[in-house]
């Protein structure tokens, strides 16, 4: 009979499967598969736990090396936890629509007992998530990135209410081969953008996606970087954009995307791109030297053919101050009110996704950054790998987006100032003004 051990990340010991344990027992009861797409252990587990993953994050993922990851990962907790079955219900379809339908399973007390919520929805679910502090260590909450923790922790409580699996910031891809050394200023990435198209052919310097997420992907740093700010450090987000040298420095910045129009260097289409792909088909067609975008592109850009040439930096800034860096990324948060419930929840979160090895396993097979300093700085992916390195290294310092419940609101007026700023309707001053008294009205 061979022996399959089983590593244990947390005890940091190895196993033996419970199928070579339980010899008393049938083999086929064990040979049997304990994992499908919608239940992971046996059908007559007493214990039931409920989950509601990405599906792009979850064992059902089309990305085969995803997919096996986690496979192993469900599978190998599972068989240590035969009294446990879990319900796997993807999330799927309109985020808004995802999030509406959350609360209101939330506020009526039927939401699943963990589900997967991105970094700019933690404030919405605060009072509903349960902790993880009972569960998780002092060492074990020190080792995610200052920035994580930061935003894992509810502001009003202290305590932990999320879980990061995974992190991505938002800077400047550039092409390796044509660059190198990458621009820190705004000032000078125009001036190179402009003289790289003219010798090679480009049809834009630079690129970004100017759709509704693109405050977050671009200007927040490069306002926050020059000392102004958009919204408030309280729990609401509350906007001051429009404030004194706020809304100048914010003028200041959307007057350099105007005039990056103006130039020919960007095109006024931007307003029309909002997805990862549409930068992705625009990389593979060769068609600009720039992106200023988010490190979760790095696996669309990698697989292009010309995709070793592309690097990423942190986001340039007027003057090339120093920047500040932002983070955001998706966590599992936990809804149940049973004790039980929550301590197998934690043991099977560490074992799939967030103790060191399989955040780091996960983070490779999926291209994303991991939020512990131990991956970063103990898997090989991530010391090698140059993207990779690049990503863990801006993230080591940044600090959370904005999530309070005007967050939202600000991002959608300031969304529509930038779009009016790079179609020509409105010069920067006038689409501020107009943000500005659309989220007093709104307030």
């Amino acid at each position: 009979m061979t022996i399959r051990l089983i590593w244990h990340p947390a005890a940091r010991s190895w196993s033996a499967p419970m199928a070579a344990l339980a010899i008393a027992l049938p083999t086929a009861v064990f040979a049997q598969d304990v994992i499908t797409p919608e239940l992971i252990g046996r059908p007559d587990a007493p214990i039931t736990i409920t989950i509601q993953p990405r599906f792009a994050y979850s064992h059902q993922s089309n990305d085969e090396a995803r997919r096996a990851v986690l496979t192993e990962a469900f599978r190998d907790w599972s068989l240590r936890h035969p009294d446990v079955k879990i319900e796997v219900q993807v999330q799927q379809g309109d985020d808004a629509v995802i999030v509406a339908k959350r609360i209101q399973d939330a506020q009526a007390g039927r939401a699943a007992d963990v589900i997967m919520v991105e970094q700019v929805d933690y404030q919405t679910f605060y009072d509903f998530a349960k902790p993880f502090d009972p569960y998780i260590s002092a060492e074990t909450k020190a080792d995610f990135l200052p920035g994580v923790l930061k935003g894992m922790t509810d502001p009003e409580t202290g305590e932990v209410k999320y879980l990061q699996i995974n992190a991505y910031t938002y800077g400047l891809w550039y092409r390796n081969d044509l660059v190198d050394t990458p621009p820190a200023s705004l000032e000078e990435l125009g001036d190179l953008a402009e003289k790289l198209m003219k010798e090679n052919g480009f049809r834009y310097g630079v690129f970004v996606l100017g759709g509704q997420s693109v405050p977050r992907l671009s200007f927040y740093s490069q306002v926050a970087s020059l000392g102004g700010k958009i919204t408030d450090d309280d729990a609401d987000s509350t906007p001051v954009f429009g404030e004194g040298e706020n809304r100048e420095i914010l003028i200041r910045v959307l007057s350099w995307y105007k005039d990056m129009v103006d130039r020919g260097i960007m095109p006024k289409d931007v307003v029309n791109f909002a997805a990862t792909g549409d930068v992705v088909s625009r990389v593979a067609a060769g068609e600009m030297p720039f992106v200023i975008g988010g490190t979760f592109m790095g696996g669309g850009i990698a697989q292009t053919p010309d995709g070793a040439k592309w690097s990423f930096a942190p986001m340039p800034q007027l003057g090339g101050v120093e920047p500040v860096m932002h983070q955001s990324g998706w966590s599992w948060g936990m809804f149940t009110d049973d004790a039980q419930k929550q301590a197998l929840i934690t043991d099977l979160l560490m074992d799939t996704y967030i103790a060191p090895w399989p955040m780091a396993r996960w983070g490779e097979a999926g291209g994303y950054t991991p939020t512990r300093s131990s991956a970063l700085q103990h898997y090989s992916a991530f010391l090698s790998d140059t993207p990779a390195r690049s990503f863990g290294q801006a993230l080591a310092n940044a600090v959370p987006l904005a999530n309070g419940r005007h967050a939202a609101l600000t991002e959608t007026a300031l969304t529509n100032a930038f779009q009016q700023v790079v179609l020509g309707t409105m010069t920067p001053e006038e689409a501020v003004d107009e943000a500005w008294s659309t989220v007093q009205l709104e307030l």
